[in-house]
C-alpha cells in the first residue's frame, strides 16, 4: 500500500478550507492546513507537502514565501 499524497490547503476563508480538506479526504489524499502565509511557511516546513493549494489574496503576508519555500524541498 502506498503512502498518499500529502496536499497543504492554504486559506484564510475556514469555510474554504474545511470544503477542500473534506474533499481531498474524501479522495485520499492526507491533508494538512493553515490559515495565514506564516502558518502555512511554518507548515511547508515541517509538513514537506506533495502539493500547496494556496488562496493567493489573503491579507496576511507572505504568501508570496511559500514557492521558495516549496523549493527548498
Amino acid at each position: 500500500m502506498s503512502t498518499p499524497a500529502r496536499i497543504l490547503v492554504v486559506d484564510d476563508t475556514p469555510r474554504n478550507v474545511k470544503l477542500l480538506a473534506d474533499l481531498l479526504s474524501a479522495k485520499g489524499y492526507a491533508v494538512v492546513t493553515a490559515e495565514s502565509g506564516p502558518e502555512a511557511l511554518k507548515t511547508v516546513d515541517a509538513e514537506q507537502p506533495d502539493l500547496v493549494l494556496l488562496d493567493v489574496v489573503m491579507p496576511r503576508p507572505p504568501p508570496q514565501g511559500i514557492p521558495q519555500a516549496r523549493a527548498r524541498l
